[in-house]
């Protein structure tokens, strides 16, 4: 299993990458047989590598779906792939309002930002529940958790439509663990100071929170996670994105601040393994932790400047982007190994770390930036990027990538 998918949003292209050939394919979406106008955002991949499902947001004038692609002969050398459309499955109209929660900024520190706020349904956190036949996705903009049943041939059958507001809004993806038989939740969103717990049935694919870990305590917390990591079937680190209070910040409390949390599925606790750091060389999160990955022992985290305010330009984010790497054989301390930068281990312009994915060998994690048009590879052995691509390849705004053979 060695291919690597993502979506250029704004060319509305599917990317496909050889991660052991150093190779890059771009698809036009728009050229295919039987494609309707769409947006794109995020990718999946079967471990067979022969269907990627693509989801589109209801931005106007598009509808929001999921559409199934069949991948035939891929020429690596000559950058084509046969590609045919086997299904567009219809989610939410053109136009549906998302439903965000209002709230206003109260701290210099943590500004809210207009990415945070989507207007319209936003189709997220795809992932495969293992040993089933079921994929489900999230819509982060509201409170809706869909599951599908995939057929023999790769399409799908919405089987599952769960949402339980108090426990389920704006969630970004329910990721499982490798046995399927736990689920974590996390909230993408101010405040959301919790991991939502959900126990799946691999038979029918119906999923519930059956309860929720905090991150930290009511005085003291960890918000704003993007994704779960698995480091086994009982342990996963969550990530915190959020630096400072909001309106919505219980009176009294303090926000922890960029921080990567262990959390204990048996004994329901979560603990605050890494906190921030104020310096570049520091051991600890210096941006925000937009992804993890876990692979040959360490971990890998993806730090986006999230918050940063432009001072010409305050509806735009992100002025650098970082990669830490640690070693992770005790995992409740993570040793902090070294912290790839801009200008010098990263392109000069890199900016905004968002998603790290881990390759299923683990040789390789790959990290993107839709904001600067990189995605990069890096050799897990030396922990040096290994390549780079970039505009000149035909990257733009490339994001939601998946690794075959991954659960998410």
């Amino acid at each position: 299993m060695h291919i690597l998918t993502g979506v250029n949003m704004m060319t509305r292209e599917l990317v496909l990458v050889h991660a052991d050939e150093d190779k890059i394919v771009i698809v036009p979406l728009e050229k295919l047989d039987g494609w309707q106008p769409a947006s794109p955002q995020h990718t999946w991949i079967a471990a067979d590598e022969k269907t990627v499902y693509v989801a589109t947001d209801a931005i106007p004038p598009f509808n929001a779906s999921i559409v199934v692609l069949h991948l035939g002969v891929i020429d690596w050398d000559a950058g084509t792939a046969d590609v045919q459309i086997r299904q567009i499955l219809p989610l939410d109209v053109s136009g549906t309002p998302s439903d965000m929660p209002n709230l206003a900024q109260t701290d210099p520190s943590q500004p809210i930002m207009p990415w945070t706020r989507p207007l319209y349904t936003q189709t997220h956190g795809p992932t495969f529940l293992p040993h089933s036949k079921f994929t489900y996705v999230t819509h982060y903009t509201d409170d809706r958790v869909r599951g599908f049943k995939i057929k023999n041939d790769g399409t799908l059958e919405q089987k599952i439509l769960y949402s339980e507001r108090p426990l389920t809004r704006q969630t970004h993806g329910v990721n499982f663990n490798d046995k399927g038989t736990v689920g974590l939740g996390v909230g993408y969103d101010y405040d959301l100071g919790e991991v939502r717990v959900y126990k799946p049935n691999r038979i029918t694919g119906d999923v519930g929170v059956t309860h929720t870990i905090k991150l930290g305590t009511d005085a003291l917390y960890g918000a704003f996670a993007h994704y779960a990591a698995w480091l086994d079937d009982r342990y996963a680190y969550v990530g915190a994105m959020q630096v400072g209070p909001t309106s919505r910040t219980r009176p009294g409390a303090k926000i922890v601040g960029p921080s990567v949390w262990l959390i204990d599925t048996q004994l329901k606790t979560a603990k605050c393994v890494i906190g921030p750091t104020q310096t570049q060389d520091g051991a600890g999160m210096y941006r925000s932790p937009s992804d993890l990955a876990i692979a040959n022992g360490k971990l890998y985290a993806a730090e986006e400047d999230s918050w940063h305010v432009h001072m010409n330009m305050p509806s735009m984010y992100g002025n650098d982007g970082y990669i830490s790497v640690w070693d992770i054989a005790d995992r409740a301390h993570p040793q902090f190994i070294k912290r790839l930068r801009p200008g010098q281990e990263l392109p000069a312009d890199f900016r905004n770390a968002h998603t790290a994915t881990a390759m299923h060998d683990e040789d390789s994690v790959f990290v993107s930036s839709f904001v600067s048009d990189y995605l990069l590879r890096i050799d897990t052995q030396t922990d040096d990027v290994a390549k780079v691509y970039s505009a000149a390849d035909g990257l733009s705004m490339f994001h939601g990538e998946f690794a075959a053979g991954r659960n998410r």
